[in-house]
């Protein structure tokens, strides 16, 4: 770090800091592609919202989300406006054809 100012020493700082921290939700990568979601059945719709929930950090409601992911990080809100839109879109492409599959829940 010789030779460094002030300035460009925190700079450098900041940036180890940011680059230690985990993965935003707001890079979560989502496992299913929507143009599969026609495909799958109902519990695999749920599955896969339930996933996209907790990765999301979204507390999960039910039991049977709570024992399924049990050892998913800890949630952070029981609101879903924590999600970014890019996740919230996701969801609701899910949720959509869950509803039009007569998927119960949905």
């Amino acid at each position: 770090m010789k030779g460094m100012g002030r300035d460009s020493l925190r700079i450098f700082w900041v940036f180890l800091f940011v680059a230690s921290l985990p993965h935003s939700v707001n890079a979560q990568v989502f496992k299913t592609d929507p143009a599969r979601f026609g495909a799958m059945t109902c519990q695999q719709l749920w599955y896969v919202e339930q996933e996209t929930l907790s990765e999301g950090r979204v507390c999960l409601t039910s039991e049977r989300a709570k024992r399924a992911f049990r050892r998913a990080e800890r949630c952070i809100s029981s609101s879903e406006s924590i999600l970014p839109k890019a996740t919230r879109a996701y969801l609701d492409k899910l949720r959509s054809r869950a509803r039009s599959k007569g998927c119960a829940g949905f």
